[in-house]
This record gives structure tokens, sequence and C-alpha cells, in this order.
């Protein structure tokens, strides 16, 4: 059980073309603002943690949406879409708590993209 002060972050790990990349994600009330962010040269990801509306009652976090796309000549192209409803932060939770370790591989060269995510309770 955690503090009502904590606050919850999305911690994930990409590994793509031998390089590692770590990337936290913190709550946001419009999803629509979020921006995708690059991982590597081929891909990108954009990562949604819905806080939940104030007063609420059970977790802090409504849901988390994750997207990973593929950059193509035109634009990027969406290759997965992960979708977590009411998840639970937890306190030092192992890499791979939320997501599990999730491989996918691009369309058109066949590049490898691997990733993890937790969800974290963090201190404010």
């Amino acid at each position: 059980m955690g503090s009502a002060q904590a606050g919850a972050e999305l911690q994930c790990t990409f590994e793509v073309n031998s390089e590692t990349h770590y990337r936290a994600f913190g709550p946001a009330t419009d999803p629509y603002t979020v921006a995708a962010v690059p991982v590597g040269n081929r891909f990108r990801v954009k990562a949604i943690v819905l806080a939940a509306a104030p007063g609420a009652a059970g977790t802090p976090i409504e849901s988390v949406n994750l997207y990973v796309y593929y950059n193509t000549r035109r634009q990027p192209m969406v290759m997965q879409h992960l979708q977590f409803l009411q998840p639970l932060p937890a306190q030092n939770p192992q890499s791979d708590a939320l997501t599990g370790r999730v491989s996918l591989y691009s369309p058109l060269l066949g590049k490898e993209l691997q990733y993890r995510c937790a969800l974290a309770e963090v201190s404010p």
C-alpha cells in the first residue's frame, strides 16, 4: 500500500540496435497533449499515463496507453497499442512488471525493438 502523497510514473527500458534507452513518463490530464518520443532512429513511443479525476475512488491512474510507431519515409506507422485500465503503481517494481518483455519487428527492414515497462510509485 502506498502513501497518499505518492504519484505514479511509467518507467520503460527500450533496446534497439544494441543501444538501451530509458524513459520515464509521468501522469497527464489531457491525453491529446502527450507527444511521442524517438527511440533510436526508426521507432517512436507515446505513453499516456492518464491520471484519475480528482476525488475519484480507487487507483490514482485511470489508464496507461502505450503506442509504438515505426518511422516510415512519409509518416510514423502504428505498430502496437497496449492499454491497461486502472493499473496499480508498485514500490520498486520489476522492470517488466506492467508489460512483460515485448519484442516488435519493423515491417520493412526487420529491425527489432524490445521493451519492458513498470508503473512505479514515486515520491512527489
